[in-house]
């Protein structure tokens, strides 16, 4: 391999590289983390997130702990729901 070829190949792979890290700022990428905080005995507070309008927009709610399980008022995000369940419940 000459030195031609071997720069060609190098920027190559960075125009590449460029383009697929465009692609990686998608919903899936820097996505926030799932907060619960604690309010009181039985209380929390409960900040997860939602994609909309090219940008993490959170979602506010509060849940308490019911003689006829845990209930909620506001919104989680769709992909949060099982993990809120799973730390409120254990």
């Amino acid at each position: 391999m000459d030195r031609r070829t071997l720069l060609t190949s190098i920027a190559g792979a960075a125009t590449a590289g460029a383009r697929t890290a465009e692609k990686a700022g998608s919903e899936r990428s820097g996505r926030p983390t799932l907060a619960i905080d604690s309010e009181g005995p039985g209380r929390w507070r409960i900040r997860s997130w939602q994609w909309r309008g090219d940008a993490w927009r959170p979602q506010i709610a509060r849940a308490k702990q019911t003689p006829a399980g845990i209930e909620w008022s506001g919104a989680i995000g769709t992909a949060d729901r099982a993990a809120v369940l799973a730390r409120l419940s254990g």
